[in-house]
């Protein structure tokens, strides 16, 4: 991953926690109930999270990445998926329809140890990469099949003069089917069918706002006052 300071402590915030961790046969991995709420208090920092489509600034930003570095090892191990999302658009470090998010409350990364052995995750994180791998018996061996990239959808082009504008590159959708295969002796036993549509996102330039002119004085005329006539006679 890119390093950022955010995204290197926010990261090893999420890693240390996940190492170590031991699933049972049949105990579900909960990447948000190990992680913890991203709060200060659990060592969380800003980052940029993606809301709405856009890039905005959010405790936890950089997390999605652990997300996606255990999935990753999950689907290569084998393990049942119950909950994975990608997010909501394409971001061009993770390999398309291979990857997850997270967020608190809404968003989790789950899976089952669905073997009849236990697993072992450790998680190590340096500077610029963080390494997920499940350690266990090996049961199958696993191939991710990617199809075509498919219903292209194109971005729109945004001028933002607000101020928590954050600028961003257009990515445009599209839909792809990422295929689990698992194997036994050389063999197919089974395919797993994964779809995952990412929406566009809009190519966005931030500008301040025009000043808002003075307003220009108005001159108010003086009323003419008749001279007072004087007394005659």
């Amino acid at each position: 991953f890119p390093y950022a300071p955010y995204r290197y402590q926010n990261i090893g915030q999420a890693a240390k926690r996940v190492n170590k961790t031991l699933l049972k046969p049949g105990d579900v991995f909960s990447l948000n109930s190990i992680a913890k709420e991203r709060t200060p208090e659990n060592g969380y920092t800003t980052g940029f999270v993606i809301k709405s489509g856009r890039l905005q600034e959010d405790l936890g930003g950089g997390v999605s990445t652990m997300a996606t570095a255990t999935w990753h090892a999950a689907f290569f191990a084998g393990l049942e998926r119950i909950e994975q999302r990608a997010h909501s658009f394409y971001i061009s470090r993770y390999q398309p329809g291979l990857e997850a998010t997270v967020a608190w409350g809404t968003l989790d990364l789950k899976f089952r140890n669905d073997s009849p052995n236990g697993v072992f995750v450790t998680a190590v994180r340096g500077r610029n990469f963080v390494r997920v791998t499940m350690w266990g018996t090996k049961r199958y061996d696993i191939e991710a099949d990617s199809g075509p990239r498919t219903n292209p959808k194109p971005y729109a082009t945004v001028t933002d003069t607000s101020a928590t504008c954050t600028p961003q590159d257009g990515v445009s959708g599209f839909k792809i089917v990422v295929t689990r295969v698992f194997k036994l002796n050389g063999k197919e036993v089974k395919r797993e069918p994964l779809t995952t549509t990412y929406n566009p996102a809009a190519d966005i330039t931030c500008k301040k706002p025009k000043p808002t002119p003075a307003p220009t004085p108005t001159t108010t005329a003086k009323p003419t006052v008749k001279p007072t006539p004087k007394p005659t006679g």
